[in-house]
């Protein structure tokens, strides 16, 4: 395998962080001279940090950063790529639920497969699911669904915690994305698909080690709602997240303006195919492209 970063976004994990470092160190070391792990701890209220930060001292292949105040994955993710140096990338979850030993064969699926993404799915066929509670499995049924119908993307399982990709593709889709908490996995996907990167799935070995639904709880499942809703809202209705149509439009309408008011005030021969109806028009489509935009402009706000 060529060289290798490991990116562990983590959130109170004191319980698990040691096990999860430790077993990707051990396995990775046996399959790629040119490695590292970064664990980046998302604001944890517990010891994960300091427990991380023992185990930096002990392994040459490791770093730990992090922060202050809980921010999310995705904004973990995006974070940690700050540090990543080779040119291949892998996120795992902290909690160990995951078997880093098909990090290799993930590898062999994008060699074999020319592929930009590589991601974990546990509808896969050679998929090896351990333990996971049936209400979990359903809701994540539930979810696939709703985002097949929604986006138009084919993949099965958006959400497990274990992705391998190429720099190069993180590096021109992370400065699209906005999502850094509960649907980060969906837009990053969404946006490699619009993008033209290739993705596909490969098989995991899951084990659930968290009761019942784990953190998933209402207002979770209201939260990834949202997000996603945001996702689709933007995406669709304003493309690829920035206003440039908005303020295009803007400039657009100040120089037709300053055009209008030199042929009233100076010259009425200047551009006789700019008089008070087009100036009208313009002015109403920019009214109706700000109203239009207003939402977006909140759900900026809070992913930022």
């Amino acid at each position: 395998m060529k060289e290798l970063s490991v990116i562990i976004p983590a959130y109170n994990e004191e319980k698990r962080i040691r096990k999860t470092i430790e077993n990707v160190i051990k396995y990775l070391r046996g399959i790629t001279k040119d490695l590292e792990v970064i664990v980046v701890d998302d604001g944890s209220s517990d010891n994960t940090y300091k427990i991380a930060k023992s185990l930096e001292r002990k392994s040459p292949n490791l770093k730990v950063v992090g922060y202050e105040k809980n921010k999310g994955k995705g904004y973990a993710i995006k974070y940690g790529l700050k540090f990543a140096t080779k040119d291949l990338v892998v996120f795992i979850d902290a909690d160990s639920e995951i078997d880093p030993k098909r990090i290799k064969l993930f590898y062999d699926y994008m060699e074999r497969n020319k592929a930009d993404i590589v991601i974990g799915s546990k509808r896969h066929p050679l998929s090896k699911i351990e333990y996971y509670p049936r209400m979990r499995k359903l809701l994540s049924s539930f979810y696939n669904i709703f985002l097949r119908f929604l986006f138009h993307i084919k993949i099965k399982d958006t959400q497990t915690g274990l992705k391998l990709s190429r720099k190069d593709a993180l590096k021109t889709i992370f400065p699209l994305l906005r999502v850094k908490r509960f649907a980060f996995d969906v837009e990053l996907l969404c946006y490699a698909n619009f993008l033209g990167f290739k993705v596909i799935e490969a098989p995991i070995t899951l084990k659930f080690s968290k009761k019942r639904w784990g953190r998933v709880n209402l207002r979770m499942l209201m939260n990834i709602f949202f997000d996603t809703m945001a996702i689709a809202y933007r995406f669709y209705i304003l493309k690829r997240y920035t206003i440039i149509l908005r303020d295009t439009f803007i400039l657009f309408s100040i120089i037709m303006g300053s055009i209008y008011l030199y042929k009233t005030l100076f010259n009425p021969l200047l551009f006789p195919t700019i008089g008070t109806k087009t100036i009208v028009v313009l002015l109403s489509l920019l009214i109706f492209l700000i109203v239009l935009n207003l939402p977006y402009e909140a759900f900026s706000r809070k992913f930022d």
